[in-house]
């Protein structure tokens, strides 16, 4: 008998030591790390912090007394200083096949690795819940994303397929991705200083001999295009003053410039007049009309304009488009009946004026006069050449305000620039025919390729102060025949280079906003001050393979090249 005992009982411990084992054994597998990204001069690395983080929500207006309050969501790391509102500011990257969350909080880049793969799967799922959440106001179910993002989207963004481990497949196959290999580093030359006190504003890119420098004041210094090297100081300088009625002609800044007309002419917009557009001959420096922009005789604002096509400047067309929070619409600088009148008035072509929400922030047109229009809800439309009263295609907002866009002259991909992020849409795709089709010219559906993010890595965003991106680019052709090669995109005192074809051709297992296949291989400079504006030359002035950047800061001019 006891034996017996003997026997169950030392069957009994070794059950409970096998069972201790097999927890201690699953510890280390079920352990989240937290490491924090520590600078120490130009480079940095990752310190441990705690090998026992745990991550939560919670909800900051859970004490609100107000009913019906919506919930605001937080995640805070016991264990740590981490406690970070749930957005995209927090910039947060998952790494499935790293089990990997990267993110921003507190003026700190963050890094959790979680040693179960299941348990990160889960912590995934509930961050991009919270995330939505936080975003669209709406629980991240079925119908919340109907709703939040439309039927075409709802059922491939923030699913909790989202979240897992998988290599996304490139978005085209069309050209090897090491035909223009990336650089280790850009060479950087010095173009020009400048001595006086007008700030420089803006670059002004031609296609033929000449660029402008646009600074303060309305004053514009001449650049020479040269093959190969970049631009250079002319030496040469005018000042625009508009004529009686302009209000304030003292402090004269543009904020749009467009060359026009074989590049002879310019067309300006002042946000002191938004419903004016000056008219200039650079050839004599001066403003020679300055018209009115009306619709039925009403006087309208306009904030944006962009040529009718992408060589449009290099031709004699009349006509462009205009841009307003609720208004896209098509203007012909002829004078109706080719009478001249004391007060001319921009003739009104075609268009729509939306009754209220679109809140239009930006547009740029293809080689065949494909418009692609960015708002402030983040959402892009694309519309087709022939008509401006509807989209053909609507790509939901992800959260933040588009500031700007661009669209590659075959129309085939669209660059929609936010703060935090650049988006590369591809708008072509295989109908249900198997025929070749384009979002611009029918509905792409859910036949289209899922939009690619372009993302500063944590560390780097840090080194940027976190600044916001600003005018992301494509480099500029304007010629069937030939490709874009690379993406750039300034953000405080830097510049940032993508190899396009890398973009399109590479695969991704990095997921950042709501699942979204992630880029982060590019290049990155530095100036002494921050970049106002980062431009590329014409095709013809580089080669094939140069990505042939001219980079302006408040006080100096710089060519940026292979």
């Amino acid at each position: 008998m006891g034996a017996q005992q003997s026997a169950e009982a030392q069957d009994a411990l070794k059950a409970v030591e096998g069972a201790v084992a097999e927890k201690a054994e699953a510890a280390p597998k079920r352990a989240i790390k937290l490491y924090q990204y520590v600078q120490a001069g130009a480079g940095g690395g990752w310190e441990l912090v705690t090998s026992n983080a745990r991550p939560s929500f919670y909800d900051t207006l859970e004490d609100t007394s107000s009913s019906g309050t919506k919930a605001d969501w937080n995640m805070e790391v016991d264990g740590s200083d981490v406690d970070v509102h749930v957005d995209q500011a927090a910039g947060f990257i998952m790494d499935p096949s790293q089990n990997r969350v990267t993110f921003n909080a507190g003026g700190a880049v963050w890094a959790m690795k979680v040693g179960d793969p299941e348990l990160f799967k889960s912590f995934a799922v509930e961050l991009n819940n919270k995330l939505f959440h936080n975003t669209y106001g709406f629980e991240n179910t079925e119908e919340g994303r109907a709703k939040s993002l439309g039927a075409d989207y709802a059922g491939r963004m923030f699913s909790v397929e989202g979240v897992q481990a998988r290599t996304n497949e490139p978005m085209d196959l069309d050209e090897p991705a090491d035909q223009y290999a990336t650089p280790e580093q850009l060479k950087d030359r010095w173009a020009m200083q400048e001595e006086d006190d007008d700030p420089i504003m803006g670059v002004v890119m031609g296609a033929n001999d000449n660029s402008y420098l646009m600074k303060g004041g309305g004053k514009f210094d001449v650049l020479r295009n040269v093959a190969g090297v970049g631009v250079e100081d002319k030496e040469v300088s005018f000042m625009l003053t508009p004529g009686k009625g302009a209000a304030n002609a003292a402090a004269f800044t543009p904020t749009r410039v467009l060359l026009a007309q074989g590049e002879r002419r310019m067309n300006l917009l002042t946000p002191l007049d938004p419903h004016k557009l000056h008219h200039a001959d650079v050839e004599t420096g001066t403003i020679v009309s300055t018209y009115n922009f009306q619709k039925d005789t009403i006087d309208v604002p306009i904030k944006e304009i962009a040529h009718d096509h992408k060589s449009a400047q290099m031709e004699e067309d009349s006509t462009f488009l205009g841009l307003d929070n609720n208004r896209l619409c098509r203007w012909d600088l002829r004078t109706a009946g080719g009478k001249v009148t004391e007060n001319p008035v921009v003739q009104y072509q075609e268009g729509k004026d939306y009754s209220r929400g679109t809140n239009f922030n930006c547009m740029a047109t293809s080689g065949d006069g494909y418009v692609v229009v960015g708002a402030q809800d983040g959402t892009i439309r694309l519309y087709s050449s022939k008509t401006l009263t509807r989209a053909k295609t609507s790509i939901p907002g992800m959260g933040a305000p588009v500031t700007s866009v661009d669209v590659t002259y075959d129309g085939k991909w669209v660059l929609a620039t936010t703060d935090q992020y650049l988006m590369v849409v591809k708008t072509t795709y295989t109908d249900d025919k198997g025929r070749a089709a384009n979002g611009f010219a029918n509905p792409m559906g859910t036949r289209g390729s899922m939009p690619r993010l372009l993302r500063l890595k944590p560390e780097d965003r840090m080194r940027t102060g976190n600044k916001p991106f600003i005018k992301g680019k494509f480099s500029w052709i304007t010629e069937s025949g030939l490709s874009e090669r690379w993406i750039v995109v300034s953000v405080g005192s830097h510049s940032v280079i993508w190899n396009f074809n890398k973009v399109k051709s590479a695969s991704s297992e990095v997921l950042s906003f709501g699942g979204l296949p992630t880029n982060m291989d590019y290049i990155i400079t530095n100036k002494d001050e921050d970049v106002v504006d980062a431009a590329f030359q014409h095709r013809k002035y580089a080669p094939d393979a140069d990505a042939s950047i001219v980079v302006a800061t408040q006080h100096s001019l710089f060519n940026l090249g292979n």
